[in-house]
C-alpha cells in the first residue's frame, strides 16, 4: 500500500482492515446528541440531497440513482485532490478536465466554520448513474449552490471510483437510505468520546470531516456499501504533511453493526531513505514549446512528478503522490545566477487555455496547466505580499503542465526555474531550463 494504512469496505455489514494500527468492534446501541447546539456551516445531507436531486430531474439520460455521497467539512484550506487515487496522475487529470468547476479534483474547498457535530458542510457531490443509458452523472452542492454537469460514460477517461464494477448494484446498496448527517455526526462523536477522548479533535485541529457511503475515490478511504461513514483525516490540509492520524467511524444501514478505528495514514514522501525506498520529489521537464502573444511570452512545460530515492537504489516512481503546491517555491534565475523579480499573476480563475494568462510588466509568474491545458492555479506576488499560490491547495501530479509567463521584451536565454521545498518532511527539486 503506498499511502494509507487504513481502508474499510462494508457490504451490509461493516468489515473493516487494518494494517499497522489497532482497531475495536462495537455495536450502536443509539444516537448521542450533543449537549451543545451545533453550529451549522453549509446545508446537511437532506438538504444538499433535495436540491442536488430536484436540479437533475429533469437532465435526459435518466431515470438516475444515486451511488455515490462525499461531503467536506474542512476546518483550513483544503484539497481532496492531493489526498491520493488508485491512479493519481491519470485521475486527476482526467477528472479536472472532466469536471472544471469546484469537485473532489479541482480547486481549494470553502472552510468550514461550523461545529463537527451540525451534521453540515460547506460542499457536497452526488454522483448518480443511469442503467438505461449506462452513464454516469456528477452533481456539487457548495453551500447550497448547484452545479450539476454533463453525463459521462460509467467507463469513460474520469473513471475514479476504484471498485466502481456495475454501479446499479451500489445504486441498490442505498437503499434503505442513510440517517440524515446530524444523527451520523453525532454517533461518530460519541464513539470517538467513548474510545479515545474528545480531546483528538483539539489536538489535532484542524481536521477535515468527510461524509461518505459508496465505492471509494480516494486510495484506501471511504469504501462503503450499505453504509454510512466519516472520516476524520487531515491530509490534503494546506500546511499539513508527514505521518497524521486518522479516524474512521461507520454503520450499516440497518443502524446495528458499525466500526471504529484509529490509526495513521502518510499524507507525503518522507524526507528519510528508509521509506519505500524514496526520499526526493523531483519534478522533471518534458515536452517544451513557446507561444509568443501581443508583450507577452508563455514557455510551457510537461512535467513528471518523480520520486527518486537518496541513494540509487530503487527505480524512480514517475506517479508521486502527495504533493502539493504550498509545498513548493519557484524562483527565476537568470544565466549570472541573479534571481529575476516575480509578478503579480495575470490569471487568478479558471480559463480553458493558457493565451488568456498575458504578462506582468514588472516580472513573470507560473501558471499551473492540466494535461489538457486548463487554468489549475498560478504563483507569484501576492496582493497582500510575499509570494505563493493564487489557489491554496491543489496537486502537482504527472503530466500536467509548467507554464512561466514574462514581458517578451526579456531576454532568457540561459535562465532557469527552479523549484524548492518549502517543508521539512519532503524534499523538492526540479529545474526548467528556459
Amino acid at each position: 500500500m503506498r499511502k494509507g494504512l487504513l481502508s474499510i469496505l462494508v457490504v451490509a455489514v461493516l468489515v473493516a482492515a487494518v494494517a499497522g494500527g489497532a482497531s475495536w468492534w462495537f455495536s450502536i446501541h443509539g444516537l448521542h446528541a450533543s449537549t451543545q447546539l451545533p453550529a451549522s456551516d453549509g446545508p446537511t445531507l437532506y438538504q444538499a440531497i433535495a436540491e442536488a436531486n430536484s436540479s437533475i430531474a429533469s437532465t435526459s439520460g435518466g431515470p438516475w440513482g444515486l451511488f455515490s455521497i462525499y461531503g467536506v467539512a474542512a476546518q483550513s484550506n483544503y484539497s481532496p485532490n492531493v489526498e491520493g487515487y488508485p491512479l493519481e496522475n491519470q485521475t486527476v487529470n482526467a477528472c479536472q478536465s472532466q469536471f472544471p468547476g469546484l469537485t473532489l479534483w479541482n480547486g481549494t474547498m470553502p472552510v468550514f466554520n461550523g461545529s463537527l457535530d451540525s451534521g453540515t458542510a460547506p460542499f457536497w457531490q452526488f454522483g448518480y448513474f443511469s442503467n438505461a443509458t449506462d452513464q454516469v452523472l456528477l452533481a456539487t452542492n457548495t453551500l447550497g449552490s448547484v452545479h450539476v454537469y454533463p453525463p459521462m460514460s460509467s467507463d469513460g477517461p474520469c473513471s475514479p471510483w476504484s471498485d466502481l464494477g456495475n454501479p446499479e448494484n451500489w445504486v441498490k446498496l442505498l437503499d434503505p437510505f442513510l440517517p440524515n448527517s446530524p444523527n451520523l455526526a453525532q454517533a461518530a462523536l460519541a464513539q470517538i468520546g467513548q474510545k479515545i477522548g474528545m480531546n483528538w479533535i483539539d489536538r489535532f485541529s484542524p481536521t477535515v470531516e468527510l461524509y461518505t457511503s459508496g465505492p471509494g475515490v480516494f486510495d484506501l478511504l471511504g469504501d462503503l456499501g450499505g453504509a454510512a461513514g466519516i472520516i476524520f483525516e487531515r491530509c490534503g490540509l494546506s500546511g499539513v504533511t508527514g505521518l497524521q492520524p486518522l479516524l474512521q467511524w461507520g454503520e450499516s444501514l440497518q443502524g446495528t453493526n458499525g466500526s471504529f478505528l484509529n490509526g495513521t495514514t502518510n499524507c507525503a514522501m518522507l524526507n528519510q531513505p528508509y521509506f519505500a525506498g524514496y526520499g526526493t520529489y523531483d519534478l522533471e521537464p518534458a515536452s517544451t514549446n513557446e507561444t509568443t502573444l501581443p508583450g507577452t511570452d508563455q514557455i510551457r512545460s510537461s512535467f513528471q512528478v518523480a520520486m527518486v530515492s537518496h541513494n540509487g537504489s530503487a527505480p524512480t516512481s514517475y506517479d508521486g503522490w502527495g504533493l502539493a503546491n504550498w509545498m513548493t517555491s519557484w524562483n527565476l534565475t537568470s544565466a549570472s545566477g541573479q534571481h529575476l523579480p516575480p509578478a503579480t499573476p495575470g490569471c487568478r480563475s479558471w480559463v480553458p487555455a493558457a493565451t488568456s494568462c498575458l504578462a506582468n510588466v514588472s516580472g513573470w509568474y507560473v501558471v499551473i496547466l492540466s494535461a489538457a491545458g486548463e487554468w489549475v492555479n498560478s504563483y507569484g506576488a501576492l496582493p497582500n505580499g510575499g509570494n505563493g499560490w493564487v489557489v491554496p491547495v491543489t496537486a502537482l501530479v504527472s503530466h500536467q503542465q509548467v507554464e512561466i509567463v514574462f514581458p517578451s521584451a526579456w531576454n532568457v536565454t540561459g535562465d532557469s526555474l527552479g523549484v524548492f521545498s518549502t517543508v521539512s518532511t519532503s524534499s523538492v527539486t526540479g529545474a526548467f531550463p528556459l
